[in-house]
């Protein structure tokens, strides 16, 4: 009998270590024939989310993965960043922070200025410690909420076939002040922020293909 038949069961090797089974699932040829338009109608809803919409798309243990990674990192606070359908900017449609209401739906980062964009264009994570001391970092939102941010990391956020955005976390102090800054990111942080991100987008593409065909279950 074959690996196949021992689907979903744990199966010991000689040397004691467990392996589970691989599940082989094939398209099924009932549905197969929809999914360039199901692709088509994705692409169309993905585009169609803004500031105002993005957060009731979630579910709440969704937002309370992210919120709950955010704070695992040593976050202050994270966003949630989505191109626009020209890809000109970068809209925060998800904030963890006090000052969510004065930078969601009331701030736009050009695609063309500051650290964070360089993520979504490359699509390569990143960390900065002292990020105000790098000449390319965009300061316009720190003069607007009165704050530094010493330390930003960012990591690519991809659903419905393609880079969506960008998920940053930074860690910040008040301006004009002679505290020092907080402890700054690791490495280990940026592994963790990544996987965040990645079963964010999982959960995503779940929401959005379960609410398109109308499965029960798809909860909010």
């Amino acid at each position: 009998m074959g690996l196949r038949a021992y689907v979903g069961a744990s199966v010991q090797l000689p040397a004691g270590r467990p392996v589970i089974a691989r599940f082989n699932l094939l398209p099924d040829p009932r549905f197969a024939a929809f999914g360039p338009q199901l692709e088509e109608r994705l692409d169309e809803v993905a585009h169609a989310l803004r500031p105002d919409t993005f957060a009731s798309l979630l579910q709440r243990s969704t937002r309370d993965v992210l919120v709950d990674a955010f704070q695992a990192v040593g976050a202050d606070e994270g966003t949630v960043w989505l191109a626009d359908p020209a890809e000109q900017f970068l809209d925060p449609v998800l904030n963890s922070g006090p000052t969510a209401a004065q930078l969601v739906g009331h701030f736009r980062q050009p695609m063309n200025q500051g650290l964070m964009t360089l993520t979504f264009r490359n699509q390569q994570s990143q960390i900065e410690n002292q990020v105000y001391r790098n000449d390319l970092q965009d300061q316009t939102l720190d003069r607007k909420l009165g704050l530094v941010t010493c330390s930003m990391m960012v990591v690519r956020l991809q659903f419905a076939g393609k880079v969506r955005g960008v998920i940053s976390c930074v860690q910040l102090k008040p301006a004009h002040t002679d505290q020092p800054d907080p402890r700054g990111f690791a490495p280990e942080d940026l592994q963790r922020m990544d996987r965040t991100a990645d079963v964010l987008s999982v959960l995503i593409d779940h929401q959005l293909v379960g609410t398109l065909l109308g499965l029960r279950g798809v909860a909010r």
